[in-house]
């Protein structure tokens, strides 16, 4: 599937991040976070949307940081 159109759930993008899905329910409450989609009553987040998102946040430090895609394998 090409990679703009893929769809990570709640659970999935928090597993990614490694926090909890509470925080990702609250940053779409506050407006904050990546941009999502909603399909009914289930939120979606593209794939383009939160790598967009992460590279917004890379920290500034070492010339030398890079960001490091991992695929989740669910």
């Amino acid at each position: 599937m090409e990679q703009k159109y893929t769809l990570l759930s709640t659970k999935l993008l928090s597993r990614r991040w490694n926090i909890a899905p509470r925080t990702l329910e609250r940053w779409r409450a506050e407006g904050r976070g990546p941009q999502f989609v909603r399909i009914g009553r289930h939120v979606r987040y593209r794939q383009t949307d939160i790598l967009a998102f992460e590279a917004k946040h890379i920290e500034a430090g070492d010339s030398e940081q890079r960001l490091t895609v991992v695929r989740c394998a669910a």
